[in-house]
């Protein structure tokens, strides 16, 4: 009887950690926010590639910036701005003549 007992102490406790598992990675889960960020170059003279990258970054630090002031950790950013956030652009022709682009982008970074 003893083993018999043994099994269902070993079962329930397999069972009540199998639950607090699950209850400590939705917790983890729920508790991650995002946070809107907005960047702006203003008229620069770039390519629209580089233009559209520094407004994502700036957008990136502007999110990570609100993440921090709501007293979060923002989550570190991995391979760089490429598809991390949308960006608009629009160009013109400075007095010389030279194109200037300007570019203004929102991006979002995971706050925990």
């Amino acid at each position: 009887m003893r083993t018999v007992a043994s099994r269902r102490t070993l079962r329930a406790i397999r069972i009540a950690f199998g639950i607090a598992c699950a209850l400590a990675t939705t917790a983890t889960v729920a508790s991650a926010r995002q946070y809107p960020g907005r960047g702006d170059t203003g008229w620069i003279y770039a390519s629209k590639r580089d233009c559209c990258n520094e407004a994502i970054g700036r957008a990136q630090e502007d999110s990570a910036a609100v993440c921090h002031n709501a007293g979060g950790i923002p989550k570190a950013m991995r391979g760089g701005v490429q598809r991390r956030g949308s960006c608009e652009w629009e160009s013109n022709r400075d007095a010389a003549g030279d194109v200037v682009v300007r570019c203004t982008a929102e991006a979002t970074v995971l706050c925990r």
